[in-house]
Formats: structure tokens, sequence, C-alpha cells
């Protein structure tokens, strides 16, 4: 950034960040998504898989998904802000799986469901695209290597804007508003330390 001071004299001085709507991780997924979506495509050798094969922007998928982990973590950092922080604490261990907070804590939370919120807000076509990666990214990592294709990848990177927006009309909807909700880029972490 160059300033120039009353006498006409310029002056360099280092660019000021400061943090953005989203966490540092989440600018760090969507760009190693964008590196893995321009990086060129391989000539494989024929013989490394019979059948079908995975895809090779698989890792569009994985990243993807361990993305909307993380912002569900940070909805549920924040919807639970206001609760004391042993309760907070408890329910997030309880509820640790991304299945469980999805469903369970949801309801718990909200008295509705994820899928009636999306819907609501206009994005009820979200909640299916995310069953259909949990499910597939499932039987990615327990074995079924061809269960990430290149179909599964490309409606990713296609939905990933109507996700992204899911996602940031959903934490309006339940979590902006209240004080005591930690902001989204902040990690929160030291509120769930006991003694």
């Amino acid at each position: 950034m160059v300033v120039r001071v009353i006498n006409g004299e310029e002056r360099r001085y280092p660019r000021i960040v400061l943090p953005g709507a989203l966490s540092w991780t989440t600018h760090s997924l969507l760009a190693l998504m964008k590196r893995e979506w321009d990086r060129p495509v391989l000539e494989l050798d024929q013989g490394l898989a019979a059948g079908t094969r995975p895809s090779q922007r698989m890792l569009i998928v994985i990243l993807f998904w361990t993305l909307f982990e993380h912002h569900m973590d940070r909805f549920f950092d924040a919807a639970l802000g206001a609760l004391p922080p042993l309760i907070r604490a408890d329910l997030l261990r309880r509820y640790a799986t991304i299945g469980s907070r999805m469903d369970r804590l949801y309801k718990l939370t909200f008295d509705t469901t994820l899928e009636k919120d999306l819907a609501d807000l206009g994005h009820g076509l979200v909640y299916g695209h995310l069953l259909k990666v949990q499910a597939k990214r499932n039987e990615f990592v327990h074995g079924n290597s061809e269960a990430i294709d290149d179909a599964l990848v490309c409606e990713t990177v296609e939905r990933l804007p109507e996700v992204q927006a899911a996602w940031v009309a959903l934490f309006n909807l339940r979590c902006t508003g209240n004080p005591s909700v930690p902001r989204v880029w902040e990690s929160d972490l030291k509120r769930f330390k006991t003694t």
C-alpha cells in the first residue's frame, strides 16, 4: 500500500490483513480445491484398476466434505455459544460426528431439521447433495475407491457456490445476532478447557 505524506513524499507500508467473514481454513480448502480442479488429468496405465476407475480429481470431493465439516464445526460452535461452557463442550463431544450433528444435535438445538431449514431458506436441494457426498465419501473411505467418480466431482464443483450460500444463510438464520457467539473465523477452543 502506498501512502502519500503531506509533503508529497511517498512511503510504503505493509498491507494490513484483517480477518474476513470466513476462517483461514475455509480459504485454504477452497484454494486446494481450485488447484486440484486446474491440475491437468494424467494418462494412467490401463492396468491400474479393473472396471470403473475412481476420478483422478477425487480429492476435490474429499476436500469439499472436509470444508463442509469445518463449516458445521463453526456453525455449532456459534449456535451453542450462549450455553455454559461445560454444557456446550459436553454436547459437542457427545455429538462429535458430522452425521449426529446434522441430525440429532440439530433437532435438539433448534427443534427442527437441517433439511427443513435449508428448504425454508430456498436451498432444499443442498441437503440431498450433502447426503449423497457423505455417502460416497464414506464408501470411498471404507474401501470402494470407485465411489467418487467424475460425475460426483463435477456435481460437487458445480454445486459448491450453492452449498456455500446455503451455509451462510443457515448461519445467519441460526447464529447471527447473538453477542456471545464467537465470530466464524475465530477458533474458540479455549472455552472447552476444563480444570
